[in-house]
């Protein structure tokens, strides 16, 4: 019975109710436990959301892992995809044999501990992994290592497909596929473009403002913008500007530094580029906010995530956020470095792992269409993408985020594309 739940598995009890609930604390969930998350319930465009489809008691359970689904053009919440639900028994599946991997990214992952016991009757040698990435990863990292090759370094937030194969003693084949779930905690933007329409590509740069305050931006960085030239490792350890959280506080309180004590939650020391090495040598953790990797050029035949010439996504990090405090995010359109293309931004808004918006090819435009720099906007277009603040989920809720995305006219839903002198002077529309 789907409504009869053992309280020492589940201590929050059943969660099946009546009907759909439609606030932010039940945004996600199948409250009425027929199969469909939010159907009733009203969205922006280019919002998404962790979803869980059956008793969302069981959202923490061993085997149970949360979906994805996106707010559509017209307002309405799209299909959970993704994950292992409740509708799935995904509470009763033995972990033995192939399972879900969890990893932060830039995390070295081992992708034979997803095989369990399903691999102890491989013939040496024969053991293959192939890797899918999330929409909007490209190039997608290539698997690696040898004997076997099972090395796999994920840059980006989202839910890997892995396919995992083996040759048995009779010369047949076996196989199975199973998820590699990657997540930060707090807030991690991502910002990727295309890297491919010729030369050395172009330069965006992903900013974010310090929360709730009100001071311009600056495109150079200043003690309210969070960027390239002031919240990379190299910039934080010469002359750190940016204090916007205590030095003293504990987390889950936001914190400048914290140095985990589990090596591996660092995940700084993790990046690619050499910022990881660099991270560490500094020996104090990872800094709320941080810009892991600031990509100037690339080359996107490049499949191997440690290369200097692999199109790592920038991304920024505030590991223990502040809740009820708005952040707002902005893209800088630094140089075309001569190029004379258009090209298409693309924002990830993740909270706790979970994405929260994937703003730019959806969310803007009536009818829906991408948000377009175009071939003469470099080092001026400036577009002030979305605000995002943290929400405390309670003793038996998840902690959660709402995204709003900022529009010229919000009538027609057209992105707030702006210059850098404008910026320069305003931080763009009231919180």
């Amino acid at each position: 019975d789907a409504g009869v739940v053992d309280g020492a598995v589940n201590p929050c009890g059943t969660e099946c109710g009546p009907e759909e609930l439609c606030d932010v604390g039940h945004l996600g969930l199948d409250d009425d436990c027929d199969g469909q998350v939010d159907e009733t319930c009203s969205c922006v465009a280019g919002q998404a959301h962790a979803c869980f489809m059956g008793d969302p008691s069981y959202r923490a359970v061993e085997g149970c892992f949360s979906g994805t689904e996106l707010c559509n053009e017209v307002g309405v919440w799209g299909p959970c995809l993704g994950g292992r639900h409740a509708t799935e028994s995904c509470f009763s599946e033995s972990p033995a044999g192939c399972h879900a991997l969890q990893a932060p990214p830039f995390a070295d992952v081992n992708l034979k501990e997803g095989t369990g016991t399903f691999s102890a009757d491989a013939e040496p040698g024969s053991e293959t992994w192939t890797v899918v990435c999330p929409a909007g990863i490209e190039p997608c990292p290539a698997v690696s290592g040898a004997d076997p090759a099972d090395d796999y370094k994920p840059l980006q937030s989202g839910e890997y497909k892995v396919v995992y194969t083996k040759r048995l003693a009779d010369g047949t084949t076996g196989s199975c596929e199973y998820a590699l779930y990657v997540g930060a905690p707090g807030l991690r933007v991502e910002l990727e473009w295309e890297h491919d329409l010729g030369g050395d590509g172009v330069d965006l740069d992903l900013h974010l403002h310090q929360p709730n305050d009100t001071q311009p931006w600056r495109v150079g960085g200043s003690a309210s913008d969070c960027g390239y030239n002031n919240c990379t490792v190299e910039a934080l350890d010469s002359s750190p500007e940016i204090r916007w959280f205590s030095d003293t506080a504990s987390p889950p309180e936001p914190v400048s530094w914290f140095l985990d004590p589990v090596e591996a939650k660092n995940t700084c020391y993790y990046a690619p580029r050499g910022a990881g090495e660099a991270w560490r040598a500094l020996g104090q953790g990872c800094h709320n906010p941080r810009l892991d990797i600031d990509n100037i050029t690339c080359d996107p035949d490049v499949t191997d995530p440690n290369s200097d010439d692999f199109c790592a996504p920038e991304n920024i990090n505030v590991d223990f956020p502040p809740f009820g405090q708005w952040m707002r995010i902005g893209v800088h359109y630094y140089s075309s470095h001569g190029r004379r293309y258009a090209v298409h931004p693309r924002v990830k808004i993740f909270c706790n792992g979970a994405l929260g918006a994937d703003l730019g090819p959806t969310g803007f435009h009536d009818p829906e269409a991408p948000v377009t720099f175009s071939s003469g906007d470099g080092s001026t277009r400036y577009w002030l993408v979305a605000d995002v603040a943290f929400i405390d989920g309670g003793e038996c809720g998840e902690d959660t985020c709402v995204v709003r995305p900022l529009y010229e006219d919000e009538t027609v839903k057209t992105p707030l594309l702006t210059t850098r002198s404008f910026v320069e002077t305003s931080v763009g529309p009231g919180y």
